[in-house]
C-alpha cells in the first residue's frame, strides 16, 4: 500500500482497528509508533499487523507492506 494512505480507509476496507488519533496515513502511524523514520526492509509489529518498509523517497515512506498477524487459537 502507499505510504500516503488514509489509516481510516485501511481501517474500513480491511476491518482494521489502527489508531488515528496522532497520525493520519499508515507511513504516519509507522513514524509515530517506530520514534524513527525506519530504512527499507525493515519490519515493525504492532496493533496486530506487521508492517515492512517497501520503498522510500528521500525521507519520505512512500510504500508499505501490512499483514494481519494471524490469533492464536485459545488466545
Amino acid at each position: 500500500m502507499k505510504g500516503d494512505t488514509s489509516i481510516r480507509d485501511i481501517n474500513r476496507r480491511l476491518d482494521w482497528n489502527l489508531p488515528d488519533e496522532e497520525a493520519n496515513t499508515m507511513a504516519g502511524l509507522i513514524i509515530h509508533e517506530s520514534e524513527s523514520i525506519p530504512e527499507i526492509g525493515r519490519e515493525f509489529q504492532f496493533y496486530g499487523v506487521k508492517f515492512k518498509i517497501d520503498r522510500k523517497k528521500n525521507n519520505q515512506i512512500t510504500s508499505i507492506v501490512a499483514s494481519k498477524i494471524p490469533k492464536k487459537k485459545g488466545k
